[in-house]
């Protein structure tokens, strides 16, 4: 038994020094060996970063000028039909820069929308005629301007976004329109009666609050009706002081704001509405074409509608009528990704 054992230990060492050689004498031989090294290539990883650094310029530069291009026909669009009245409000550039034309993926896409995107082949991505977005833009802009200069009232509805939120209550505010900004609430326009007692019993306690009949509640009843107020006046502080029906309502998103869309149609309100690939038009009247999942795009273009009732009323605008350098679009910060515990390398397959 210990000549067996003495055996395979000395046959373990020998193999472990015959491994221990051949590695050496491969490094060696690299080392060693000129003319393989002067053939060698370089190294790949390296290459293909300056592949793609080349690509990603070459395709810059690419998308810049099929950008020219496309401004270029769509400028030479509205001279020719300048005589009907169609007006250029914001350029096909800045629209581009807000990603306006970016529509949904390929499978989420809505075939009722094919008339308003453009063709082509080999994208998983929907691309949204740039054209089209413009000559609805400027139809729904004069139609509201004609409601305006009757003396109408616009709701706005955009309850998707922090930036949005507070872009609606802004431009609302300047255009002295109606607004709701947070959870849309059920029968908001097709059981008003009920949402206006709602309204009513608001407004008393925000008088309740700035007069001197608050004094005589106790501290603590002071706080419930501080609280209560606020709480209402989240949900109903932009439609305060709506004593009926709008004659128009704007909504940021008509997938996303779909019971504002639903209970409009059942009053005959017109519904102006941006689309994404993925919305049904049979339920739009104006329709506008663009990316509402871009809140570049959304600001720009509620901005451009709130200038459409101001321009009734004489007042000054932000957007319509400026270059492109004095529009500045909201900056919008990254937001860093969350390291999940779950997700760590050490439990990752």
């Amino acid at each position: 038994m210990s000549e067996r054992k003495d055996e395979s230990v000395h046959h373990r060492t020998a193999k472990a020094n015959s491994s221990v050689r051949s590695r050496t004498h491969r490094v060696v031989r690299t080392k060693t060996d000129d003319s393989s090294v002067a053939e060698r290539k370089p190294y790949r990883s390296f290459n293909k970063f300056n592949d793609s650094r080349s690509s990603k310029a070459n395709s810059s530069v690419d998308y810049q000028s099929k950008n020219k291009e496309i401004e270029k026909k769509i400028d030479a669009f509205f001279e020719a039909n300048k005589e009907s009245g169609l007006k250029k409000l914001v350029s096909a550039s800045k629209l581009m820069e807000a990603g306006a034309h970016i529509g949904t993926l390929n499978k989420f896409w809505n075939p009722k929308m094919k008339p308003y995107i453009y063709p082509r082949k080999g994208h998983s991505r929907q691309i949204i005629d740039i054209l089209k977005t413009m000559v609805f833009l400027d139809r729904t802009y004069n139609f509201l301007k004609d409601i305006a200069r009757d003396g109408g009232r616009i709701l706005f509805v955009g309850t998707r976004g922090d930036i949005i939120k507070e872009h609606i209550k802004e431009e609302a505010k300047r255009a002295k329109s109606f607004y709701i900004n947070q959870r849309w609430l059920g029968g908001t326009l097709t059981n008003f009666k009920t949402i206006n007692n709602s309204i009513n019993k608001l407004n008393k306690l925000i008088s309740l609050q700035l007069g001197d009949e608050i004094k005589k509640y106790s501290k603590k009843e002071q706080v419930m009706i501080a609280k209560e107020s606020e709480k209402m006046n989240k949900f109903l502080g932009g439609i305060r002081t709506m004593r009926g029906l709008p004659q128009a309502i704007v909504v940021t998103d008509s997938v996303h704001e779909h019971n504002a869309v639903k209970e409009a149609r059942q009053l005959n309100i017109p519904v102006i509405a941006f689309a994404n690939t993925n919305a049904n038009p049979d339920l739009i009247d104006f329709i506008i074409p663009a990316n509402t999942g871009s809140i570049k795009t959304v600001w720009l273009l509620i901005s451009v509608l709130t200038d459409a009732i101001c321009d009734a009323n004489g007042e000054t605008l932000s957007v319509v009528g400026k270059k492109d350098e004095e529009i500045i679009l909201p900056e919008i910060a990254k937001k860093e990704p969350t390291r999940n515990f779950i997700q760590h390398k050490r439990f990752g397959r």
